[in-house]
């Protein structure tokens, strides 16, 4: 492996967060390479990296990139290239940690991460992964690796679970992977008379719980958090400060053009796909997830 994997940057959150407009907003940088929707579809592919170059092109660094896609490479979860690269890493029942880092794990995530890097040209290697928090994993691997946690407001991630197709909630604990709840929270459903809406914010909670463990371990320079609601009422501003945590130049000229072509709507209060929390739940549901979520949502300021 040639290339020197310096302070890879990993944006990470419970999903249904913001994952996705934030990295529209930073992984365009020009110092950053990224997994696309080719590694997905073509993980074994180390060279199908080098498409990714074509967004660097003067007509494609605008908004085209987001209106051709599935064509025109974009930055993806890309879970089917980290499964080649270790196979536990997208479905894991419970949180990875050093221990479960490997000899061929460890080359194997090194590998994925190198061949990005050689294939696009770049400096820096940026990827973005939801749901459990993988932090002591990642930093067993690349012990200079740095985070960008995203959060946002429950009730909505809530919301938008129920009212996405692929929700194994609907299905019972006993299909889902997120392990199974302790005895409190296994109390705290039997009191919902296990509502799916319930059953979200117990998602939400173990992994939100998941991160915050983790990333509380990090060094200050390793980790920012950054809300949604703060990144929807100014994504230029947060674009600016997640790369200046990241140590790159905020203020390259390729960059700022790239935010000028770069919109952001706040999902929250208008229908995006689905109508906002406030109008498809009711009062009593929405009072039932705030005594559910009350810790959390004190300690991130919902």
């Amino acid at each position: 492996m040639s290339a020197d994997v310096r302070r890879p940057a990993f944006v990470i959150g419970t999903g249904r967060c913001g994952l996705s407009p934030l990295m529209d907003l930073i992984a365009y940088h020009p110092d950053f390479g990224w997994p696309s929707q080719y590694h997905e579809r073509m993980p074994d592919k180390a060279w199908i990296g080098r498409l990714s170059r074509i967004v660097e092109w003067p007509l494609l660094r605008g908004p085209l990139k987001f209106r051709l896609q599935p064509y025109i490479p974009v930055h993806d979860e890309a879970w089917g290239y980290w499964r080649r690269a270790f196979a536990g890493f997208s479905e894991p029942f419970r949180d990875l940690t050093e221990d479960d880092v490997t000899p061929r794990a460890r080359h194997g995530m090194k590998r994925a991460v190198v061949d990005i890097l050689e294939s696009h040209a770049k400096p820096r290697f940026i990827a973005e992964y939801s749901g459990w928090s993988r932090v002591r994993f990642i930093r067993e691997i690349f012990p200079d690796a740095i985070f960008i946690h995203i959060v946002r407001n429950p009730r909505a991630v809530v919301n938008s679970l129920v009212n996405i197709n692929y929700w194994r909630g609907y299905e019972g604990i006993s299909k889902w992977r997120w392990g199974e709840p302790g005895a409190e929270l296994q109390e705290a459903l039997k009191k919902y008379d296990h509502s799916f809406l319930a059953l979200a914010g117990v998602q939400w909670k173990i992994l939100i719980n998941s991160l915050r463990e983790t990333t509380s371990e990090l060094p200050d320079d390793a980790i920012k958090l950054v809300r949604y609601e703060d990144m929807v009422a100014d994504p230029h501003a947060t674009a600016r400060e997640c790369i200046e945590f990241l140590g790159a130049d905020a203020s390259d000229s390729r960059f700022g053009r790239h935010l000028g072509t770069t919109s952001i709507v706040d999902a929250n209060q208008v229908a995006f796909r689905i109508p906002s929390w406030r109008e498809s739940m009711s009062p009593k549901q929405i009072a039932m997830l705030e005594e559910l979520l009350e810790e959390e949502l004190a300690h991130f300021g919902y």
